[in-house]
């Protein structure tokens, strides 16, 4: 014993020192390992999604070559936003900028698929577009474990494995989406075309006319006129939403808009529940919703939404049953605010959303195709 310490004493200081040491070090490595699990698997969804583009090219579009080659160098197709600095004029910027987006990404879909069909080209383009943002995820992760790597930061690290679990929910219920376009089948987001096809198979005659991408039709609700439009179906479009609005409005003398879309629920809300409220609800860039709104205060228009709510995943992955029900309770709800104008009245009913795996006229919900093993766990109750 010396100054009265014991050698148990300084085995345990010992200890502690061993311990503060050591103890970075393993946490450090568990979070490793961790995020680099999930940044492979993140890379294997990229891959994965890529062979099925892949695929359905090779199938649908009968390329002259190996599409693989010209899939893989589209992964690297940015779009870069207008300079916000002087906020005039910016939406009309990023409105031409998607537009010519869209360009290239026809342009990509003739070039891997030459003899597919318009309808599948939708969908080679929107399957593109699903595979391009789970690409820039997993390299954005990456990214950040790399620069965790190289610079030894545990903050970097940790903020990385914090988000990783709403990332990978996203991402997942993407890749899941992803698979939906490249078989053609309907997905969460296009409640709003669902109802309005309903509309279109219930209140008109069945003539539609066709602008762009999006289907028109006239019908009549109890004495009110409604000019029902979505985007075209079967194949995956959502359509230049704000420019066929603003056409319509002037020349059909629109006084009333009802916007129809899927919305995010929060947690704890009920899937499939339906809202009614006061704006335009269209997603995307936001210059659809601009355009709206513009014509709203020109001509002094009223506005109503409903809102079928679901999370940002069911909202991008397959289709589910619940959701099928839930757009026939949207269908009695479009059709009480329609009742809410006078007889006599012009409407606008907007189906927003993607007209994936979704025909134009919808008379018989059961031949949509839902998530299965939403069908299969239905059985199992019953």
């Amino acid at each position: 014993m010396l100054f009265g310490i014991t050698p148990f004493d300084i085995i345990i200081v010992l200890l502690i020192i061993l311990l503060i040491l050591l103890v970075p070090m393993i946490l450090r490595s568990r979070i490793l390992s961790g995020v680099t699990r999930n940044t492979l698997e993140l890379e294997d969804m990229v891959q994965k999604s890529e062979d099925m583009l892949v695929d359905v090219c090779n199938k649908r579009g009968n390329p002259p070559g190996d599409p693989k080659m010209a899939v893989q160098n589209f992964m690297e197709f940015f779009v870069m936003p207008p300079v916000d600095m002087d906020p005039y004029g910016v939406v009309r910027k990023l409105d031409k900028i998607m537009e010519m987006s869209e360009e290239r990404f026809q342009y990509m879909a003739s070039q891997v698929a030459p003899e597919a069909d318009d309808e599948w080209k939708s969908n080679i383009i929107m399957s593109l577009k699903s595979t391009l943002g789970i690409n820039m995820v997993a390299k954005q992760v990456r990214h950040n474990l790399e620069l965790a790597k190289k610079t030894g930061n545990l903050q970097i690290l940790l903020m990385l494995q914090m988000s990783l679990p709403l990332i990978m929910r996203i991402v997942k219920a993407q890749f899941q989406g992803s698979k939906a376009f490249s078989e053609g089948k309907p997905i969460g987001d296009g409640l709003g075309p669902l109802v309005a096809g309903m509309i279109m198979a219930q209140y008109s005659e069945g003539k539609l006319k066709e602008q762009g991408e999006m289907v028109i039709t006239a019908a009549e609700i109890q004495s009110r006129k409604v000019t029902v439009m979505r985007a075209k179906g079967p194949g995956a479009r959502v359509g230049k939403v704000g420019k066929t609005v603003a056409s319509i409005i002037e020349s059909e003398g629109i006084k009333r808009i009802i916007t129809v879309d899927a919305a995010a629920k929060l947690e704890g809300e009920k899937t499939g529940s339906v809202a009614e409220g006061i704006g335009v609800v269209i997603g995307g860039s936001g210059a659809d919703k601009w355009i709206i709104e513009e014509e709203m205060l020109k001509q002094d228009l009223q506005v109503d939404a409903v809102i079928v709510k679901m999370s940002p995943e069911e909202a991008i992955s397959p289709l589910k049953k619940e959701l099928i029900d839930a757009g026939q309770k949207a269908l009695l709800v479009v059709e009480n605010a329609v009742l809410r104008s006078t007889e006599g009245s012009k409407i606008l009913l907007v189906g927003v959303g993607n007209s994936c795996g979704l025909p134009n006229l919808i008379q018989d919900l059961s031949l949509i195709e839902v998530k299965k093993e939403d069908v299969d766990g239905e059985k199992g109750k019953k």
